[in-house]
This record gives structure tokens, sequence and C-alpha cells, in this order.
């Protein structure tokens, strides 16, 4: 009986270090410290793919915001970390760019960041827990109002370890005679594929895109107007907003897994969800609403909040006021307070930051 005591112990380690919460790394960092055992576990691959399989959902590790091109932009932090250790530097600096070169975040899923390059002119697929990357030149479809999207490209992949793995670049935009256009990157074959075209006289905006099963959405013109591409079928559409009476709101995820949208009108979040009526056509119903009163306890009639982005498939919203940043998981119901700075639109960053396939290394143990 006494020598079966060792694998007894070894099973209860092995369970107990699988269920470190993966939006705490810092807990890894630590656990991997403790002793050699330890540490051999935890930088395991086997171990680690079991660990962000049995996690599902990637956590978020921070948001990049943008700035605007200025002499002083560069000295502006442009990531904002929401767990420690993070996987970057404050001034957050993309592989291989350098000055005059600067850059804003269009896009990031699946791990992975696109990033749309000036002077010169490119795009930047950018796997920051990994430090892969990739710049390329934009499609021949140039137009002034333009946007992307990165998604995974790995059939039946369930996105818990897409590091290395290929992916697809959606580039959408909006010419001056009133139509849209989409076409697709592929990273296996480095080419852009051919253009899909819709007629649309709303303007696409410099925003993330929304995914929702094989349709990515974009916002255009400060929330007037949807433009969906449908990525299998390679097909662009029109979706009107909810009937909301005023120009801003944001894409985001229903409560049922399909298209919502979200505003906020006097101190109060409106959510909306897009679903098939008895008729058979699709259309917009309020579905929640979230009041903001607690988030102003001093009752200061100036504050005022604006949707700044939302991460999908944690259904997680963030607002902002000059207060700062907040998000709330909708789930939930649960507030968090990121930073005392406000940054009106927000990209996050989700991923499992592992020793497997994170750029950081844990330190040796102590002799056990």
């Amino acid at each position: 009986m006494a020598a079966a005591a060792p694998e007894l112990v070894d099973d209860t380690t092995y369970e107990i270090l699988l269920h470190i919460p993966p939006d705490d790394p810092a807990s890894l960092v630590r656990a991997s410290l403790v002793c050699k055992r330890w540490r051999q576990l935890l930088t395991d691959p086997a171990f680690l793919r079991r660990y962000r399989a049995f996690h599902r959902t990637p956590p978020m590790l921070g948001f990049i915001h943008n700035v605007d091109h200025s002499s002083n932009s560069s000295y502006i932090p442009r990531f904002v970390a929401t767990t420690s250790p993070s996987p970057f530097y404050p001034d957050f600096p993309p592989p291989s760019i350098e000055f005059p070169t600067y850059w804003w975040a269009l896009d990031c899923r699946h791990g992975r960041l696109l990033l749309q390059l000036f002077n010169p002119i490119d795009l930047m697929v950018w796997d920051p827990t990994t430090g892969d990357h990739r710049i390329f030149p934009q499609p021949p479809y140039l137009d002034f109002y333009c946007t992307g999207a990165v998604l995974c490209a790995t059939r039946g992949c369930r996105h818990v370890d897409c590091h290395g793995g290929p992916y697809l670049v959606v580039f959408v935009g909006t010419g001056e005679d009133d139509h849209s256009w989409a076409c697709v990157y592929s990273s296996e074959t480095g080419e852009w594929s051919s253009q899909a075209s819709i007629a649309f006289d709303s303007y696409v905006e410099m925003l993330p895109g929304l995914l929702v099963q094989d349709t990515l959405y974009f916002r255009c013109e400060r929330g007037k107007r949807i433009l969906g591409y449908d990525i299998g079928r390679h097909e662009l559409s029109e979706i009107d907003p909810p009937p909301l009476g005023h120009d801003v709101g944001i894409l985001m995820e229903s409560g049922y897994g399909g298209l919502g949208f979200a505003t906020v009108e006097d101190c109060s979040i409106l959510l909306w969800s897009r679903y098939v009526g008895d008729d058979g056509i699709e259309e917009w119903k309020k579905s929640w609403v979230i009041g903001l009163d607690f988030l102003n306890p001093v009752g200061n009639p100036s504050l005022s909040w604006e949707l700044a982005g939302f991460a999908e498939g944690v259904h997680t919203i963030f607002i902002s006021s000059e207060i700062g940043v907040f998000t709330i998981e909708l789930k939930s119901g649960q507030v968090k307070k990121l930073c005392e700075e406000g940054y009106y639109t927000v990209v996050p960053y989700m991923s499992f930051y592992t020793s497997d396939i994170a750029i950081w290394r844990p330190e040796e143990p102590a002799e056990d």
C-alpha cells in the first residue's frame, strides 16, 4: 500500500495544476518554480495541450488601443494588460517595424493580430505570444475606407491552440462608386482571392469585425448600416441595424449565438438580438437593458459612457468614459475596471499563455 502513495500524489498534483485558472498565468509561473517535477509537468506539451482543451476558452490577456499618428505616438502605451505576467511590453512594439512606419490594429482573433501598416502601406499578421509574424501587401483594390479580419483556417479547429496553423485574412473596402468589396488572403497560398462586391452606399469603418458562425460582420457609417460577408459563399450582404433613432452602436454576439447589437441610451446599455420571425423574415428584438448608474456613484451629470468593443466567445462588453475602461460580462453580470484612462475603441487580445507556445520560459526551480 505504501508504494502506491507517490502515484496518488502525482495524480492529485496533475488535477490541481490542471485547474489553475488560465486568466491568471502568473499562477502557472509560480507553480513551475515549486520543484523540478512541477516544472517538468508545466512545460510538458502534452499536459499543456490538455490544459488548454480542459479550459476551452482562451482568456483575455489585455487589449490594444489605437492612437493617431503623431510625433508623440510612440510614447503612448498601446497595450493594457489584464493579467500578470503579460506577454507584451507596455509600448507593444510589433516586430520588423521601424520609424517612420506606424500601425493600426484592425482585428484580433484566435491568438493573432491583424495590423494595418503605413509608410509603406502593408498588412501584418502577428502572433504576439509566439512572436511569429508575416508582412504582405494589401489587395489591389485599395479604397480610403477599409478594414479587415483575421481567423484560423484549420478545418474543425476548436481554437485553443491555433498558433502556427494556417489563417485567412478577410479584407473589405468601400469605393467611391457606391459599392463595397471583399477578398480573402490565405497564409497557405500567399495570394488574394478574386473580389466579391455589392452595391452599398455606406462606408466601412476601421474597426474589428464580428465573427458569427461562418459570417463576418462589419460596422459601417457609425452604426447606420452593417456589412456581412459569408466566408463559405464568398458573398456580401447588407443589413440594417435596430431602429434605435441614433447613429452609434457596436456589433456583438447575441445571447442566442447570433448577430447582436448594443448601444448606450440614458445611462443604460441596450442589447438587441437578430432573429427569424414567424413570417420567416429576420428582425431585431430588444433583449436586455443594463443600467450604468452604479458606475457613477457621485452622480456626475457630465459623465457619459461609450461602448468601446466586444470580446467574442466570452460575451464581454467594453465601456469607456473619462474615468476609465470597464468590462461587463453579460452572462455573470460581473463588472471589472481595467484602467484609469478612457479609450473609445479597444481590440481585446485573447490567447492561452503557456510555456510551450509563449516567448516567456519559466526559470529553473530550486533543487528538490
